[in-house]
């Protein structure tokens, strides 16, 4: 008795060219839909990272501030992507943005008193791509929040 399950049309064992031409068709289609949607994943992550570590940087600086009892100043550098703490005129740290992410709008610099409080209110603007997100302080209660813009 002769066995037919593995055989082709053909009499030949293996995939026949429609099998392989289908799984190569969605193997391409979903290589295409990961081309595009990964770089943007990529920009979005990259702008919601540093948006967080700027608002986490800006609540611990301020929170330093009241424990510490003494002003701390928060100096951008829009051209190197970067941010200095300072508290009085001692360097504490420098943080940089991930790469691609910019500061669309930011203050030279912010001086938050030893009450929690910013010397005037701001808001910096990061950016990359098409995704935007503010970080914005207000002068009177210090509240610091993060804005998603769309």
């Amino acid at each position: 008795m002769r066995d037919y399950k593995n055989k082709n049309i053909f009499g030949c064992t293996g995939y026949t060219l429609l099998e392989i031409l289908i799984v190569l068709t969605l193997l391409a289609g979903v290589s295409f839909f990961l081309i595009l949607k990964i770089p943007s994943d990529i920009q979005e992550k990259n702008i919601e990272i540093s948006a967080t570590k700027l608002l986490e940087d800006l609540r611990e600086t301020q929170q330093a501030a009241i424990a510490a009892s003494s002003w701390y100043t928060i100096k951008f550098y829009p051209s190197t992507g970067e941010y200095k703490i300072f508290k009085e005129a001692e360097h504490i740290r420098t943080v940089k943005l991930h790469q691609g992410v910019y500061f669309g709008n930011s203050p030279s610099e912010i001086t938050i008193l030893p009450s929690g409080v910013p010397n005037l209110g701001f808001t910096v603007i990061l950016k990359y791509g098409k995704y935007e997100r503010h970080i914005v302080m207000a002068p009177v209660m210090g509240r610091i929040r993060m804005e998603i813009v769309r």
